[in-house]
C-alpha cells in the first residue's frame, strides 16, 4: 500500500492511498464469496465456479463493487495508524478509482481544545415561584379539557369554535380554503393568515361576508408575506365552550378523586413546582454548558463540522419522510430558503462539536472515569426486561459510557457554578448566626 500525506491544514489532513496486488486479494476473495453462490456458468456447479474464472467473467470490478465500501474504510483505518495520526470522525473519502485502486481520504485531527477558567465559571440559581394565578391557570386548563361545546345564536367571539365556508385568494389565485370547516378563534391564532381569527369576531351567522387583510412582512410562508389576500366566509355555526363549575364536586369527579377544591389545588401546585425544578435544572445545565462552551477555544476541522451537518440535515430529512412533508413544504410553512437551513444545521453541527469536546477535555482534566458496575447499572435500567443477543448487548452498551461521562462531566460543572467563590455549595455554606452578627456589629462600633 502507497501512502502519501499532505500537510496539515485548518486541523486536517489528507492522505493518497494507492493499493497493490497483495493489498486487493483479500478484498477480491471477499467480493467472489459473496458473488459465487449466485454465478451458475455450464461445467460447473452453481456456487463452485473458481475464482480467475468468475472475475474473467464479471471482471474484477464487479469483485470489488461488493466489497468496495468495507474495503475503503478497512484499508484507510489501517493508513490512519500506519501514520500515527490522531484522527476523530470519519474520514471524507474522494477521487476513487478502481484500475488501479486508489483514492484520497480527508481526516479530522482531533480539535484543539483550550478551555477558559472552567472552574471559575458560575451562574445563578433561581427557583421559579409557583403562584396562586399559575396554579388557577392550571386548573382552568383542565376545566377547559372537560368542558362541552354547545351551539349559540349569536356572533362568534373570541374564544368559539366556528363551522365555517371560506375562501381565500391573492392576487386572484385561490390560495385557502374550507368547506364546512372548523376554525377555534384564538387571540394568538393565525390561520390562514395573521389576524383572520380576530377578524371572525363580529361577522353575522347565515350570511356570506367578504373582507381584504393585510398579511405582515414576516409572516411564516414568505410566498403570500407582504401581499393583501381577500377571503369570502360564511360563519353557519357558532359554539361555545361550558365549562364546568369549580368547587368541590368538581375535585372529586377527576380521575384521583381529590378530597375536595383545596386538596386539588395543593395537587397541582405540588406538580408544577417539581415540574418547574426539573425544568429548571434542564436550563441551567445548558446554560453552564454554553458558558464553557463559549470561554473556550476550539479548531474545528472543516471535514468534521461538514460530516456534522450533513447529519443533521439526514436527521431532519428522515424527521419529514416518517412525517410524509415535503421539504419545500416544510421550509415554506417555516417562512426559509434551503440556504437559511443549511446554514442553521451548520451552526447546530459546529455547537454540537464544541459541546462533545469541550466536555471531553473537563472529563480529561477532572479524571473523570466510569466503571462496568455503572455501565450495568443504567444499562439494566434502560433496557430491563428485554431479550437481545450477544452482539446487540455489546453495541448498546459501548455508547453508555460516553453518556454516563458525559452526565458526570455536566454534574461537576452544574456544581461548582452553584458553589460561592471558595467552593461550597449552597448546601455547604453555614447560616448566619444572629448573635455573630451582633457581636461583628460591636467590633466594628469599637474599631471606630
Amino acid at each position: 500500500m502507497k501512502i502519501t500525506q499532505e500537510e496539515v491544514v485548518d486541523n486536517q489532513t489528507t492522505l493518497r492511498i494507492e493499493l497493490e496486488e497483495a493489498d486487493l486479494n483479500p478484498y477480491l476473495d471477499q467480493g467472489y464469496r459473496r458473488l459465487a453462490p449466485q454465478i451458475s456458468l455450464p461445467g460447473f456447479r452453481k456456487g463452485k465456479v473458481p475464482r480467475h474464472i468468475v472475475e474473467g467473467f464479471m471482471g474484477r470490478e464487479s469483485l470489488l463493487n461488493e466489497v468496495l465500501d468495507n474495503m475503503v474504510f478497512e484499508v484507510t483505518s489501517k493508513a490512519i495508524e500506519e501514520q500515527e495520526i490522531d484522527s476523530a470522525g470519519v474520514p471524507k473519502i474522494e477521487d476513487l478509482e478502481l484500475d488501479p485502486v486508489s483514492f484520497t481520504a480527508t481526516i479530522a485531527l482531533r480539535p484543539e481544545v483550550e478551555l477558559g477558567d472552567y472552574k471559575a465559571i458560575r451562574v445563578p440559581y433561581e427557583a421559579e415561584e409557583v403562584t396562586d394565578e399559575l396554579v388557577s391557570k392550571r386548573i382552568d386548563n383542565i376545566r377547559e379539557s372537560l368542558g362541552t361545546w354547545e351551539t349559540v345564536e349569536r356572533a362568534p367571539q373570541m374564544g368559539d369554535l366556528l363551522n365555517l365556508d371560506a375562501r381565500g385568494e391573492i392576487e386572484g389565485e385561490e390560495f385557502w380554503s374550507r368547506e364546512d370547516g372548523v376554525l377555534y378563534l384564538d387571540e394568538e391564532g393565525s390561520v390562514p393568515v395573521t389576524g383572520f381569527p380576530q377578524a371572525m369576531v363580529g361577522i353575522e351567522p347565515g350570511q356570506e361576508t367578504d373582507l381584504t387583510l393585510s398579511i405582515p412582512e414576516d409572516f411564516r410562508d414568505a410566498s403570500i408575506a407582504g401581499k393583501e389576500a381577500s377571503f369570502t366566509v360564511t360563519v353557519k355555526e357558532v359554539r361555545e365552550r361550558s365549562l364546568p363549575e369549580l368547587n368541590d364536586e368538581f375535585a372529586q369527579g377527576l380521575p384521583d378523586g381529590y378530597e375536595n377544591l383545596e386538596a386539588l389545588q395543593n395537587a397541582v401546585r405540588e406538580g408544577m413546582t417539581t415540574d418547574a425544578e426539573a425544568r429548571l435544572e434542564q436550563e441551567y445545565e445548558t446554560e453552564v454548558v454554553q458558558t464553557l462552551i463559549d470561554e473556550a477555544t476550539i479548531t474545528i476541522p472543516p471535514v468534521m463540522l461538514e460530516n456534522e451537518t450533513n447529519r443533521v440535515l439526514n436527521t431532519q430529512e428522515q424527521f419529514l419522510e416518517r412525517a410524509n412533508i415535503r421539504r419545500d413544504d416544510y421550509l415554506r410553512s417555516i417562512g426559509k430558503t434551503e440556504e437559511e437551513a443549511e446554514q442553521e444545521a451548520e451552526e447546530e453541527a459546529d455547537q454540537r462539536i464544541r459541546r462533545t469536546f469541550a466536555l471531553d477535555k473537563v472529563s480529561e482534566l477532572e479524571n473523570i472515569e466510569v466503571s462496568e458496575q455503572e455501565i450495568d447499572e443504567r444499562f439494566n435500567e434502560m433496557y430491563a426486561g428485554q431479550r437481545m443477543r450477544r452482539q446487540e448487548r455489546r453495541s448498546r452498551r459501548e455508547p453508555l459510557s460516553d453518556m454516563l461521562k458525559y452526565e458526570k462531566t455536566v454534574a461537576l460543572l452544574v456544581e461548582t457554578a452553584k458553589s460561592d467563590p471558595e467552593g461550597q455549595t449552597a448546601e455547604e455554606q453555614p447560616e448566619s448566626n444572629p448573635q455573630d452578627v451582633q457581636t461583628q456589629e460591636g467590633d466594628a462600633q469599637d474599631d471606630e
